[in-house]
């Protein structure tokens, strides 16, 4: 099988940054790679890697580093969901997303259902979802409007309040997710990646709701950083993962050691 040097050569680079986080020579990613590659050929590659804007140098008389749309594509090529990742260690987890540096979210991923809206002598509407239940004050046409939405799941819901205006609504279920959350650690991450009031979105559980996969990028993160959102069966409950770091940040790394644990 004829080996493609160009991606081997930018493979290698992406290890190398994100085992020891510091630029890499033609001569020292050399001697790194399994298939003998002359340092003269890798340094022919290092200019066309720049050229295609995948790798940059932040020194003149330094080595190369991955680009971040590089990053993001190799994370959108090498991680894989297709099944719920079981986390029965949460000091394990606590260490892994501080080692990683790396902000994390559990929360509970119970699939909720409008089953009835309830008028209570027209002060209070109480919107049943069997096992939960959330009250706003009554107006006729809000009841009007909710009853048409019954069998609505409460993510579709928290999306729909969030479109029409029906602030007290989103209020509520807000609430109600946050009183889901299981694990949330590293915060300061967060903060990090989100200098403004947007950090307060990045801590609720619906934020998850923004994402169209398992992972996000720009512009729903700014540039340079990523969220990964995944399924997990936390300490024996079904649950969902929410992480946020760089995209230099070792997301199969902190994976993997969380699968071998299960």
């Amino acid at each position: 099988m004829k080996v493609d040097k160009r991606d081997l050569i930018l493979e290698s680079i992406i290890h190398a940054y994100l085992e020891a986080n510091e630029p890499i020579g033609s001569s020292e990613l050399g001697m790194r790679m399994n298939v003998s590659i002359p340092a003269s050929t890798i340094r022919v590659y290092f200019k066309k890697l720049s050229d295609e804007g995948a790798i940059t140098q932040l020194h003149i008389s330094g080595g190369r580093i991955p680009t971040a749309s590089a990053m993001e594509l190799y994370w959108q090529n090498r991680l894989e969901f297709s099944s719920a990742i079981s986390i029965n260690n949460s000091d394990l987890l606590n260490f892994l997303v501080y080692e990683n540096g790396i902000y994390c979210m559990i929360f509970g991923n119970q699939k909720l259902f409008l089953k009835e809206v309830l008028n209570l002598k027209d002060r209070f509407l109480i919107l049943d979802f069997d096992i939960q239940s959330i009250s706003i004050k009554f107006s006729s046409k809000v009841e009007k409007f909710l009853n048409n939405l019954v069998g609505t799941s409460l993510d579709e819901l928290d999306h729909i309040s969030m479109q029409v205006g029906l602030s007290e609504l989103r209020t509520k279920i807000k609430a109600l997710k946050r009183g889901e959350i299981l694990f949330q650690e590293n915060e300061k991450v967060a903060f990090e990646i989100c200098k403004d009031d947007n950090i307060k979105a990045i801590l609720d559980p619906s934020f998850g709701a923004n994402f169209k996969g398992n992972l996000a990028f720009s512009p729903l993160f700014p540039t340079g950083y990523m969220g990964l959102k995944a399924d997990v069966i936390y300490e024996g409950k079904p649950a969902m993962m929410l992480c946020a770091s760089s995209v230099y940040s070792d997301y199969e790394k902190f994976l993997n050691i969380l699968k071998e644990a299960a």
